[in-house]
């Protein structure tokens, strides 16, 4: 009788994770430890600035397929200089646009059953910046710490005229139409 019912037990004790692995994970952008980065290049010097999403939510489905959403206000970008900040306000018509939007779904996303363990991630998807929307490939690595928190890190370029920005300029030179966009984003499950 012992025995049946420590057999029993050790099924279900077995079943559980299969069950757990059975519904989507959710995960949401924690605020604080993260941030959205764009890197521009004139002649004279590399601009970099840096902003903290104002949004951010990940779903790992159980087949394996993953949802990411992420949002910054245009004009939470800080490059360390506020005349430079605000030329770029102007330029990115923030007022009109005051969103960077990205949507990406990748396939094939497990989550390790052994952590610290990265993973390679490429999301397809749409950004969406200065009310222009394209489609664009993002590759990640995805460092789970645990089950519960990741962290994504991955750069992409996009082109500015390709996005409808007119290229600011220093001394009647403008910058390089590619700008550099580096997400760091850490995702905690369930908050």
């Amino acid at each position: 009788m012992i025995a049946r019912r420590l057999a029993t037990l050790a099924a279900l004790l077995l079943a559980l994770p299969a069950a757990a692995q059975s519904t989507p994970r959710l995960y949401s952008v924690k605020k604080d430890s993260s941030s959205l980065t764009y890197k521009l290049v004139h002649k004279l010097h590399e601009v970099s600035g840096k902003a903290k999403p104002s949004e951010g939510k990940a779903v790992l489905k159980p087949d394996g397929t993953l949802q990411v959403a992420v949002r910054a206000q245009v004009k939470d970008f800080d490059s360390g200089n506020a005349n430079r900040d605000t030329h770029m306000v102007e330029v990115t018509e923030a007022a009109k646009y005051p969103l960077i939007d990205f949507k990406g779904v990748a396939t094939g996303v497990k989550t390790p059953t052994t952590f610290p363990a990265k993973v390679p991630v490429t999301l397809k998807g749409k950004l969406t910046f200065h009310g222009v929307t394209k489609d664009v490939e993002l590759p990640l690595t995805v460092n789970f710490t645990s089950a519960k928190e990741a962290t994504a890190d991955g750069t992409f370029d996009i082109s500015l005229e390709g996005y409808n920005i007119e290229r600011p300029s220093l001394l009647l030179v403008k910058v390089d139409d590619k700008l550099v966009l580096e997400p760091h984003l850490v995702f905690v499950e369930g908050t």
